[in-house]
């Protein structure tokens, strides 16, 4: 998820700064990107003349969902590579690694778009309906140390002081019936 953001990054070709935000890209010549500050002096640079038709880029500036308080979408790249990387719950890391952002709004953020919102409903939907068959595939044991072989036994019918000098203890299992096969 992070490698998608360092693709989205450009240089200017003209200046070769590292453009943050909104960017021009010419809509003549290939692979030209050009920022702000150069764009509005007129630069022009090999075949790239400043009377081309270009178009506005807007580097994830912009909100993606809307409204009040609105995610960029590289707090929401970062939000999405973040809960990848530490986990769904480690909020305190989520928020560190957005930057932009607190703990509860990182929280509520993926929970109201990501498990709640449309994105949610239509990527979790089907597995919330989903029932799992589990079938037993082990055998039936009627070995000699199968279950029912080796059942709790009841408790010897002796006294106290007998019990005591067996080392007897009735509820542990030390004193199992054994089976004795005779050639």
């Amino acid at each position: 998820m992070a490698d998608l953001f360092a693709k989205i990054q450009s240089t200017c070709t003209y200046c070769q700064e590292e453009i943050n935000g909104l960017r021009i890209q010419c809509c003549v010549c290939p692979d030209f990107d050009i920022c702000l500050q150069c764009f509005s002096v007129g630069a022009e640079i090999g075949p790239h003349k400043n009377d081309h038709a270009y178009k506005f880029v807007d580097q994830c500036v912009s909100s993606v969902f809307g409204g009040r308080g609105a995610w960029t979408g590289k707090e929401q790249l970062q939000l999405l590579d973040a809960v990848e990387v530490y986990g769904f719950g480690n909020w305190e890391s989520v928020s560190k690694h957005v930057e932009t952002r607190t703990p509860e709004e990182v929280k509520e953020e993926y929970i109201s778009h990501y498990l709640d919102g449309n994105i949610g409903k239509a990527t979790w939907a089907p597995l919330a309906n989903h029932k799992s068959v589990l079938v037993d595939h082990v055998p039936d044991d009627d070995g000699p140390l199968s279950p029912t072989t080796t059942a709790k036994l009841p408790p010897l019918d002796i006294t106290l002081d007998e019990a005591c000098l067996l080392g007897y203890k009735p509820h542990r299992d030390d004193y199992e019936r054994t089976l004795v096969f005779e050639s």
